[in-house]
């Protein structure tokens, strides 16, 4: 059996599965794909695959594709299915990262003192997670998700309880005071999301901040870039045709971050579980699933005079996002070329260490007192 990996992942995989397992990162393969036939891929968000990345699959395609990421649109799915090739993806696993990150966003940007109410467009795992957390906080919530309405509405009543869900309507969603998005890309269909918003909604909307940690294109840049120069606030993790970004749009950010939401290390845990699930079922058996035990160090927290500062302790994003934007806008501006652009985008986000989400932080309960929403976010009192 041989499984062709993606080299960040390989360190996280390899120990947990059974030794007959021969690995092969997708570095060396790019290099010669047609002198290896492999039985499967394991792969990230940053490598597509389509007809046209991988062609000498028509001719001996793998048994399976994983993507160690909740989406899967970077993946031609017909394609694959045509050839025979099953494919999986990791559906919730950096769920409550991403919802961290849009309500640390939100919080450092109005200084911890965000009090109107959240539209959610797209309430699945990630959507669900992020409600909670704002219901926790004590926010006003207003989820939207029309074609999961319509979806439990289909099903027969004994296949959902009792508390099937209803969508706010969209004129609720126009008077919310921020909006975050949680939909998958989706260009054809009923409930075609690319793109979802464009001049006439921003505009429309009631909202003063918006965080864009969906996908990429889900917004129509143009009109972001417009609705931000007028003074909206914008938290923006993903971006259509990244590595490559809108240099105006990144000009406009409040907060600028290169697709990194949902990193954390119970996301990858998470993940990496999922992954082993998936290989038990093309019949690949695991030793055990990974564990966070040990690898996890948390700085001891001292005084913080302002919500900025401990959140950019507890998210370090918030303090790392001005520096990205400095130095990708500087490649722009000074003329650099494409492939730099790129790589400066592709070493933020793999070099970003993991962070530990909020649950595994103490701060003593002076500081509890002294910023509210501590307690909500699920940072433990320091005894």
């Amino acid at each position: 059996m041989k499984i062709v990996v993606d080299r960040q992942l390989l360190e996280s995989i390899q120990p947990w599965v059974d030794s007959s397992v021969e690995w092969l990162t997708l570095d060396d393969y790019d290099r010669n794909p047609g002198s290896h036939t492999v039985d499967g891929f394991i792969l990230r968000s940053v490598t597509k695959v389509s007809e046209h990345t991988y062609p000498s699959w028509v001719d001996v395609p793998p048994s399976f594709v994983l993507t160690a990421t909740a989406g899967f649109d970077h993946l031609d799915t017909l394609w694959l299915e045509s050839l025979g090739v099953q494919w999986r993806h990791c559906p919730g696993a950096n769920a409550r990262a991403v919802a961290e990150y849009v309500v640390a966003a939100l919080l450092w940007m109005t200084q911890g003192d965000f009090k109107g109410s959240l539209g959610i467009v797209g309430v699945g795992a990630t959507g669900q997670a992020v409600e909670k957390l704002a219901l926790d906080l004590g926010w006003h919530v207003v989820p939207f998700d029309p074609p999961r309405e319509r979806h439990e509405a289909s099903l027969e009543t004994s296949e959902v309880d009792s508390g099937r869900f209803i969508s706010a309507s969209l004129e609720d969603l126009m008077k919310c005071d921020a909006v975050t998005f949680h939909v998958p890309r989706v260009e054809t269909g009923q409930d075609p999301t690319y793109p979802l918003w464009g001049q006439e909604e921003l505009f429309a909307s009631n909202a003063s901040w918006i965080i864009q940690a969906s996908r990429g294109g889900i917004i129509e840049e143009g009109a972001l870039y417009n609705w931000a120069k007028k003074g909206g606030k914008l938290a923006c993790d993903v971006w259509e045709g990244e590595p490559l970004v809108n240099q105006h749009l990144l000009e406009a950010s409040t907060i600028a971050t290169p697709h990194i939401a949902g990193y954390s290390y119970q996301a990858r845990s998470k993940a990496i579980t999922q992954v082993l699930y998936h290989l038990a079922s093309f019949g690949i058996p695991y030793t055990n699933t990974p564990s966070l035990e040990g690898e996890l160090c948390i700085p001891e927290v001292d005084h913080y005079s302002t919500s900025k500062e401990l959140l950019e302790l507890l998210h370090p994003w918030m303090s790392h996002a001005d520096s990205f934007k400095k130095e990708l806008l500087d490649a722009y501006l000074n003329q650099a070329d494409r492939a730099r652009q790129k790589e400066i985008f592709r070493q933020w986000r793999a070099q970003t260490p993991l962070r530990a989400e909020f649950s595994e932080w103490m701060v003593r309960a002076s500081d509890h007192k002294t910023f509210p929403w501590l307690t909500p976010l699920g940072v433990q009192i320091a005894r």
